[in-house]
């Protein structure tokens, strides 16, 4: 291939926006970022922290061109170019994979210089930030928060009618940030996945340290860790930047520069099935998000794709009421146009969905204890698919699955309580 090369200029503060602009090929693109709070234009960590929006969001112009080469007119640290060439290059892999681009095909980033600065700022931070994208994970750290009486504010990209609800349910305003990205992307030479958890988290750190939060806390579960594919040794990973790697390296980040923010996410510790027993406590959340790609700014269930499916399969797993409120028909898990998905999220010879879905384990898992289950309808040949295909778990490895807590994870120990109600919940 061609190599190709994007160059990004040092970010404008105007007011309440951060302006990032991008050369290729003499024409210049232009993102717009506007948070609520005005922007000091004279503070170093905010400096820094808008250079990283100028990277992060660079993979939105990819759809143009695949750049090889990043070159920035600002300087940055080795360990800054480390982590947003492993970030972009782990986080675009399902991009290269779709559009027929060499798998193997790396990006490279280049400064004006190499500069070890760090930020000293002795801001006063404190209070939270809860991420909200609409769907049920958010709302169960919401809940888990609530529980243990730990005040947060919502934090949201856009007004998707998802996020809207959730918000509405946990009586929440939400800190609402615009990300104004520019047109000529869309309808480009290439489509599809790009590391938005990454673009999401760094925002989220930058609009924290504006409004004087010090925790920015993402609803990532365990299930992020699992690849969904492996080509060539190179793994694709839907969820990457949802992933604990990656979420250790922000971290690991943020503390080289000195930036006083912790960035965390409260579901680290469990999977999907575990978030869906705690959320299921609250019956009264059931209508409260989407979790579906079509419907997600509308506020509707398709029905017929590999996410609803696999909230589906996982909901009908733990509470088959719950599930039928959601999906609004009785005998949910029996909805035909998702069963080639249920199909592939069990099948150990299909490949995985490139969508944020449970790992295999935990699928085939769900599906055990529903073809157990005998108050649960089952169509006789989904049921005959499940029971092939959970042949391998043992039923006295399900109890333990649901019951324990994962030792990785990166939760403040400020929040224990929160953990012990978490473990409470799930071994009741």
């Amino acid at each position: 291939m061609k190599q190709m090369h994007l160059l990004i200029h040092r970010p404008q503060i105007s007011q309440n926006k951060i302006i990032s602009n991008y050369t290729f090929q003499d024409a210049v693109y232009t993102h717009e970022f506007i948070f609520e709070p005005n922007i000091p234009n004279d503070d170093p960590t905010i400096t820094i922290m808008a250079q990283w929006m100028s990277i992060i969001h660079a993979v939105y112009l990819f759809s143009i061109e695949y750049f090889d080469q990043l070159t920035t007119d600002f300087s940055l640290s080795n360990s800054e170019i480390a982590f947003f060439e492993k970030a972009i290059n782990n986080g675009m892999a399902e991009f290269r994979y779709t559009n027929h681009i060499p798998i193997e095909l790396s990006t490279k980033i280049s400064p004006t210089e190499i500069s070890d600065f760090k930020t000293n700022s002795l801001k006063d931070l404190n209070g939270r930030l809860l991420l909200n994208g609409g769907g049920k994970d958010g709302l169960t750290s919401g809940i888990l928060l609530d529980r243990a009486g730990l005040d947060y504010d919502l934090f949201q990209i856009g007004t998707g009618k998802a996020q809207t609800r959730t918000a509405n349910a946990l009586g929440k305003e939400s800190v609402v940030f615009i990300r104004r990205m520019d047109e000529r992307r869309n309808d480009a030479k290439y489509s599809g996945h790009r590391p938005t958890s990454a673009a999401i988290a760094i925002s989220a750190v930058l609009n924290a340290y504006l409004l004087g939060k010090n925790h920015v806390i993402s609803s990532n579960e365990n299930s992020a860790n699992e690849p969904n594919l492996e080509i060539d040794g190179i793994k694709i990973n839907h969820q990457y930047t949802k992933s604990y790697e990656f979420e250790q390296d922000f971290s690991d980040l943020l503390s080289d520069k000195n930036i006083q923010i912790k960035y965390f996410s409260l579901l680290r510790p469990i999977h999907e099935l575990q978030i869906i027993k705690i959320f299921s406590t609250e019956p009264k959340y059931a209508t409260s998000f989407i979790s579906c790609n079509h419907g997600f700014r509308k506020g509707y269930w398709c029905k017929k794709c590999a996410k609803c499916a696999f909230i589906n399969l996982a909901f009908n797993a733990i509470s088959p009421v719950f599930a039928d409120e959601i999906f609004g028909v009785k005998n949910s898990i029996n909805i035909v146009e998702m069963h080639d998905h249920i199909l592939s999220l069990i099948n150990t010879d299909i490949e995985k969905p490139l969508e944020c879905v449970g790992t295999l384990q935990e699928c085939q898992i769900a599906a055990k204890i529903i073809s157990e289950n005998q108050d649960i309808n089952l169509d006789n040949e989904l049921k005959n698919i499940m029971i092939n295909n959970s042949k391998n778990i043992q039923t006295q490895d399900i109890e333990k699955f649901i019951k324990n807590i994962q030792p990785d994870h990166n939760v403040p120990a400020e929040y224990e309580n929160l953990l012990k109600i978490m473990e409470l919940v799930l071994n009741d």
